[in-house]
C-alpha cells in the first residue's frame, strides 16, 4: 500500500513536470546558475589536510644534554599531558637543548579548545626554574604555504636576519589566514661578552659574578612624579644598555676603591649567536629563510589570495636594496593541479557527449541528456554550500560524469524510442503523453539503480585518517551528483524534451550518415543475438568461462601487489641527508650541503635547491646538526630531458647514484608535503617506519643497528635511515659533593660556572628601538677548547678563594645520547625506509618475516610498524568489514524492488565478472591495489549491478508479452542493449583522461579510473550475456528454447 502511494506520488510529479514544462525548465536554469554561484564561493582545496588536530609543546633548555632534557622536561610534561579527552597519540623528541612533544587528537575538535586543555596541563607540571614550555603555531602539517629568502647585495646576513625577525614576521602575520612565520637560517645578532680566564683569575673573580653584575645593571626605575609650577614631572631612572660601551662600563665589583669593569676582564663585541641551524640556497651557504604558516582550518586558496594582495605592501616595507625572493608557493601546486584536473574533466565530458551522439545520432537528444551534468553538479555544489562540506580537487577530479549521466542516457533513449516508434500524428498532447509513458517505464529502474550505486559509495565513509579525508569529498560529490542527476532526469529532462523535441511525427531520415549508423546498430544487434543464441545453447561453457576468468583474476590479484595510496606528485623532491658521524660540526655539514646542492644543480630539471641544516630558531622542527634537508624545486615534467620521460622515480634513482659518491652520508628521498604528513600521521618522518620500543638506550641502539642490517637485504627497501641514539661525545662533569663541601660550595654554584663559562648564557637584552638582542656571556674559545683547560676553570668559594674546577669535580669523556625519541610513553628506536620497484604490502611482509626469524628481541621490547603500512592495514580492515555489509544492503534493496530472491541473485551475479575486469586492468597496467583502486572496484560494482538491473527489469517486463522465458530474455536484452552499452561506454570514456594522465595531482585518481575502466569493460561484455542466460536458466518454464520470437521483431528494438 505504501509503495503504491509512493509510486502514485512519483508519477504525479513527473506528470506535473511535463505539464508545467516552462516552470520546470526555469527551475532547471536557476539550479545551474545557483550551482555556479555556490562553486565560486565554495572552499575547494587542491590538497586536503590529511592530519588530525595536533598541538606541539616546545621547551628550550640551552646547554642541556638529551638525557637531561628528557629527564627534566619531557617526562614530567608527558606525565601530565596524558589523558586529555579525545587524545589519540603522544610523541616526543629530546635532543641537545630542546624538547618537542606532539599530542594528536581525534579529528574534528576545535583547535582553541585542545590548546587550552594542553596549556592547563602544562601549568600543572613541575619544571626546573627558568624552563618555560610554549605551544607551537596553530598550523597543520600542510600549513607551510609560502617560503622565501631575503637577499641583498648591500646588507650582511646578520642585518637581513634582524629585518626578517623584527619586520617581516609582523607584516606577514597581518595577512588573513596566516598564523605565524618561522625564521630559519641567518646569524642572530648578539652582544657577546667574551671573558678572559687569566684576567678573572687575576681579579679573583668567577664568571658567575660577572653574569650577575651585567644582569643587575640593565634596568629602569620610576620615581613616580614631582609637582613643579602646577606641572607633573614624571621621574624616570634610565639604566638600560644601549651600546657596546654601556655594557663594557658595567661595574662588577671594586678593589680598594678601584672599580673593576666588564672591559677589564674581557671584551664586548657584536657577533652571531651560537648556531643551531643554517640554510643554504644554490651556491650561497648562508641565507635567511621565512616559512609562512597558514592557520589550521583555513582554506589555502583564500589564504594565498590574501597573501598575494598583501605582498606588494610587505615588499614596500623592506629597506632599499633588500629583496624578498619566493622559492616555494603553494599557488603553483594548486594551479598545476587545477590544470590537470580541469583538463581531465573537460576531456571526459567531451568523450561522454561524443559517445551519446554516436549511439543516438540525434543532436537534440544528446544535448538534452548532457544537460544532466550541469544540473547534477549544480545540485551537488548547492548541498556542499548548505552543509558546509569541504571539497578538494583530487577527489572531485575522480568524479565519473559517465556514471552521473547514465540515468539520463537510459531515459532519453527510451523517450527517443517511444517517439520514433509512434506511427500516428505526433500532436503536442500526444508527445507529452508518450514522454510521460517513457519516463514511467524506466523511472523506477533509474531510481533503484541509482540507489544501488549510492550504496556502493557507503564504504568510503568508513575510511578514516588520510584515506577518509581524501575520499570522503568524492563520496559526497558522487552522492549529491547522483541524487541531482535522478531529480534532473525525472523532473527536468522530460519537461525540456517536451519543449525542444519536434511536435510533428519523427520522419525517416535518409542521410548517408543516418543510414550508415542504422546499419551499424543493426549489425551490432544481429551479432549480439547470434552470440546470445550460442550462449543459450552452451550455458555450461559460458558459465565455466566466467568461473575460470574469476579464478584467474584471483590468482593474478595475489601477484598484483598493494600499497596504501599512490604518492601524489607535488612537483618537488624533499631530500633528507644524514652526515656521518652524527656528532659532526655545523661547519662540516655546511660543506657537505654545498656539495649536494652543486651536484643537484647539474640537472637541467632542477630550478633551485635549498638546504636546511639542523633546527629552526624556534625549535619547531628538531634536528641534529648532522641532518640536512634539501628542497629540490623541479621544472614541470614536460620540460624534462627525454631520457626521464617525466618519470620522477628514474630521476631520483640517478640523483641517488651520483650523491653516493659523497663519502659519509645516507640519503632519503620523499616530497615536501608528503614528508610533513607522514610525520604527523606516524610521529616520525618516513614512508614506512619501524618502531622498536624499550627502556635501555644502548639496547635500543643495538636492536636498531641489527634491524638496519637485516632490512637492507629485503628487496624493494631503499633509503634506509634512522635516528642514531648513542654517539654524542660528551665531557661529563660530575660534582664531587664531599670535595665541594670542604670549600663551602653548593652544587648550583659549580653548575652555574660550568653553564656560563663553557656553554655560555644570556644575561639580559639590549633594546634597539623595537628590536631586542641578547647579551651573552662565555669564556674565550682558547680558554675552553680542551679537557685540561676545562679542568682549570676557576670557581670562587664563599671565602673568596679561587678553586680549579678539577678540585671539586670529576671530568671524564663518554658517549651519550644524541636524540631520545618517545612514543606511547616509552623510549623508541626509529628505522625508516622508502620502497621502490616493489609494492608496499609484500615488502613489509618480507620485512616482518626476516625480523621475526633473525632479530633477537629481549623481553619487554616490542616492534611496531607505522606510516603507510599501518594506514593500509587499518583501511583494509575497515573495507573488509563494510564491503560485505554494503553488498547485503544492495541485496535488500533489490529484493524490495523484485520481491524475488532468484532475481536478486541474477542482478548481483555481475559482481564477480566486474571484479575480474578490475583485477585484470590493474595487473596489465602494473598498478598496485590501493585504497584508490578499491574505491574504483566499489564504483565499478555499482555501475555493473545498475546495468544488470536495467537488463533484468526489461526482461521481466517483456515476459508479460512473450510466450516463454527464452523469448523474454532475448527480447528484453536486445531492447536495452543500446542504453546499457551507451551507459557503460560513457562511464568508461569519461574516466579515460584520468587513467592516462601523468600530470601533477593525477596520481590519486589513476588507480580509481583504471579499476572502473577494466571492471566495466569486462563486466559489461559478460553482463549483457550473463543476465539473460541466468534468467532463462532460473525462470525456465520448460518451453522449447527455440522460442517464438522472430529476428525481424528483434530488429524493431533498435529502431
Amino acid at each position: 500500500m505504501r509503495r503504491s502511494l509512493t509510486l502514485k506520488l512519483f508519477n504525479n510529479l513527473i506528470k506535473l513536470a511535463v505539464k508545467k514544462k516552462f516552470i520546470s525548465a526555469t527551475i532547471a536554469l536557476l539550479l545551474i546558475f545557483t550551482g555556479i554561484y555556490c562553486l565560486k564561493n565554495l572552499d575547494i582545496e587542491a590538497y586536503p589536510d590529511f592530519t588530525n588536530p595536533m598541538v606541539q609543546v616546545i621547551t628550550q633548555m640551552p646547554g642541556k644534554s638529551a638525557e637531561e632534557v628528557e629527564r627534566l622536561a619531557t617526562i614530567p610534561l608527558e606525565k601530565n599531558l596524558n589523558g586529555i579527552p579525545k587524545e589519540k597519540k603522544l610523541y616526543s623528541s629530546s635532543l641537545f637543548g630542546l624538547s618537542v612533544i606532539k599530542i594528536v587528537f581525534e579529528d574534528g575538535l576545535p583547535s582553541q579548545q585542545i590548546r587550552q586543555q594542553v596549556l592547563e596541563r602544562i601549568y600543572q607540571t613541575e619544571l626546573p626554574d627558568g624552563v618555560k614550555p610554549v605551544l607551537g603555531p596553530d598550523a597543520s602539517a600542510i600549513g607551510e604555504i609560502y617560503r622565501y629568502t631575503l637577499e641583498s647585495d648591500y646588507y650582511n646576513p646578520m642585518t637581513l636576519k634582524a629585518i626578517e625577525d623584527w619586520q617581516m614576521e609582523k607584516a606577514f602575520k597581518q595577512v588573513g589566514g596566516i598564523i605565524d612565520v618561522n625564521s630559519f637560517g641567518g646569524p642572530i645578532k648578539t652582544y657577546k661578552v667574551i671573558i678572559n680566564h687569566e684576567k678573572i683569575r687575576f681579579y679573583n673573580l668567577d664568571v658567575g659574578e660577572i653574569f650577575d653584575a651585567i644582569k643587575a645593571s640593565n634596568s629602569t626605575g620610576g620615581g613616580h612624579y614631582i609637582s613643579n609650577n602646577d606641572q607633573a614631572y614624571i621621574v624616570r631612572g634610565l639604566g638600560l644598555y644601549s651600546s657596546i660601551e654601556s655594557i663594557e662600563n658595567t661595574v662588577i665589583t671594586s678593589r680598594n676603591g678601584i672599580p673593576i669593569r666588564v672591559k677589564d676582564v674581557g671584551e664586548v663585541i657584536i657577533d652571531p649567536a651560537v648556531r643551531i641551524g643554517q640554510v643554504g640556497k644554490n651556491l650561497d651557504n648562508d641565507v635567511i629563510e621565512g616559512i609562512v604558516l597558514m592557520r589550521k582550518g583555513e582554506n589555502p586558496t583564500k589564504t594565498i589570495k590574501n597573501l598575494e594582495k598583501k605582498l606588494p605592501d610587505i615588499k614596500s616595507q623592506l629597506p632599499k636594496g633588500v629583496h624578498l625572493v619566493p622559492f616555494y608557493e603553494r599557488s603553483e601546486l594548486i594551479n598545476n593541479t587545477m590544470h590537470t584536473i580541469g583538463h581531465n574533466i573537460v576531456v571526459g565530458i567531451i568523450f561522454v557527449i561524443i559517445i551519446l551522439f554516436a549511439f543516438i545520432l540525434d543532436l537534440r537528444i544528446t544535448l538534452i541528456a548532457s544537460l544532466v551534468i550541469p544540473l547534477a553538479l549544480g545540485f551537488a555544489f548547492l548541498l556542499f554550500r548548505l552543509f558546509d562540506i569541504p571539497a578538494n580537487l583530487l577527489s572531485m577530479g575522480a568524479v565519473d560524469f559517465g556514471i552521473i549521466v547514465d540515468g539520463a542516457v537510459i531515459l532519453m533513449e527510451n523517450i527517443y524510442r517511444c517517439l520514433t516508434g509512434y506511427k500516428g500524428t505526433l500532436t503536442r498532447n500526444k508527445k507529452d503523453a508518450l514522454i510521460y509513458k517513457a519516463v514511467r517505464e524506466v523511472g523506477s529502474v533509474i531510481v533503484f539503480s541509482t540507489l544501488i550505486i549510492l550504496c556502493c559509495f557507503l564504504p568510503i565513509f568508513a575510511f578514516d585518517g588520510v584515506a577518509g579525508k581524501l575520499f570522503h569529498p568524492l563520496a559526497f560529490t558522487m552522492g549529491f551528483s547522483l541524487i541531482g542527476a535522478v531529480i534532473a532526469s525525472l523532473l527536468f529532462l522530460p519537461a525540456i524534451s517536451s519543449i525542444y523535441m519536434p511536435d510533428k511525427k519523427f520522419e525517416e531520415r535518409n542521410t548517408k550518415l543516418y543510414i550508415k549508423h542504422k546499419e551499424i546498430m543493426s549489425k551490432i544487434t544481429e551479432t549480439y543475438v547470434k552470440f546470445l543464441h550460442k550462449v543459450f545453447a552452451y550455458p555450461k561453457k559460458f558459465l565455466l568461462t566466467a568461473g575460470v576468468m574469476f579464478a584467474a583474476a584471483i590468482t593474478l590479484f595475489c601477484f598484483t601487489g598493494s600499497e596504501f595510496l599512490p604518492n601524489l606528485d607535488e612537483g618537488n623532491i624533499w631530500l633528507r641527508v644524514t652526515v656521518l658521524p652524527r656528532s659532526t660540526t655545523i661547519a662540516h655539514s655546511v660543506d657537505v650541503a654545498r656539495n649536494i646542492r652543486e651536484i643537484l644543480l647539474t640537472y637541467p630539471e632542477v630550478k633551485n635547491v635549498i638546504s636546511h641544516i639542523g633546527s629552526a630558531d624556534d625549535g619547531t622542527d628538531p634536528n641534529l646538526l648532522s641532518n640536512i634537508e634539501n628542497m629540490v624545486d623541479l621544472k614541470l615534467a614536460k620540460d624534462w630531458r627525454w631520457k626521464w620521460h617525466g618519470n620522477k622515480q628514474k630521476l631520483i634513482e640517478d640523483m641517488s647514484k651520483k650523491l653516493s659518491d659523497i663519502p659519509g652520508i645516507t640519503t632519503y628521498f620523499t616530497q615536501y608535503i608528503q614528508d610533513n604528513v607522514e610525520e604527523a600521521v606516524s610521529g616520525s618522518k618516513g614512508q614506512v617506519v619501524l618502531k622498536i620500543y624499550g627502556t635501555d638506550l644502548y639496547e635500543l641502539q643495538k636492536l636498531q643497528d641489527e634491524s638496519i642490517a637485516l632490512l637492507s637485504d629485503v628487496r624493494g627497501i631503499v633509503d634506509l635511515s634512522y635516528d642514531q641514539i648513542i654517539g654524542q661525545p660528551q665531557y661529563q662533569i660530575k660534582i664531587d659533593r664531599v670535595k665541594a663541601a670542604r670549600y663551602g660550595l653548593r652544587s648550583d654554584d659549580i653548575q652555574k660556572v660550568v653553564e656560563i663559562a663553557i656553554g655560555g648564557k644570556n644575561a639580559t637584552q639590549v633594546l634597539e628601538n623595537e628590536k631586542r638582542f641578547d647579551v651573552f656571556l662565555r669564556l674565550e674559545p682558547n680558554d675552553r677548547d680542551s679537557l685540561r683547560k676545562v679542568q682549570n676553570i676557576i670557581v670562587k668559594t664563599p671565602e673568596g678563594i679561587s678553586v680549579p674546577l678539577s678540585n671539586v669535580t670529576d671530568i671524564t669523556t663518554d658517549n651519550g645520547a644524541m636524540i631520545i625519541t618517545r612514543s606511547e610513553n616509552s623510549r623508541v628506536a626509529i628505522v625508516r625506509f622508502n620502497i621502490r620497484g616493489r609494492d608496499l604490502g609484500s615488502t613489509v611482509k618480507d620485512a616482518e618475516k626476516i625480523l621475526d626469524k633473525r632479530l633477537n628481541l629481549p623481553d619487554e621490547y616490542q616492534l611496531k610498524w607505522a606510516g603507510q603500512s599501518e594506514s593500509q592495514q587499518s583501511a583494509n580492515t575497515r573495507l573488509a568489514i563494510i564491503l560485505p555489509i554494503t553488498l547485503v544492503l544492495i541485496g535488500l534493496i533489490l529484493h524490495l524492488n523484485y520481491k524475488n530472491k532468484k532475481h536478486v541473485l541474477i542482478a548481483m551475479s555481475t559482481i564477480l565478472v566486474t571484479l575480474s575486469g578490475c583485477i585484470f586492468a590493474l595487473f596489465l597496467t602494473r598498478t598496485y591495489f590501493s585504497i584508490s583502486a578499491g574505491v574504483g572496484f566499489i564504483a565499478a560494482i555499482g555501475v555493473s549491478i545498475q546495468n544488470g538491473v536495467i537488463l533484468l527489469s526489461s526482461i521481466i517486463r517483456q515476459r508479460k508479452f512473450c510466450h516463454n522465458s527464452f523469448d523474454a530474455a532475448i527480447s528484453g536484452a536486445v531492447q536495452k542493449l543500446r542504453p546499457v552499452l551507451t551507459a557503460s561506454l560513457v562511464a568508461i570514456l569519461g574516466l579515460f583522461p584520468a587513467a592516462l594522465s601523468n600530470g601533477i595531482g593525477a596520481q590519486s585518481q589513476k588507480p580509481f579510473a583504471i579499476a572502473i575502466i577494466g571492471g566495466l569493460s569486462v563486466g559489461t561484455v559478460f553482463t549483457i550475456f550473463l543476465i539473460p542466460l541466468l534468467y532463462n536458466l532460473i525462470d525456465n518454464d520448460n518451453v522449447s528454447q527455440k522460442g517464438l520470437i522472430q529476428e525481424k521483431d528483434l530488429m524493431e528494438n533498435v529502431k
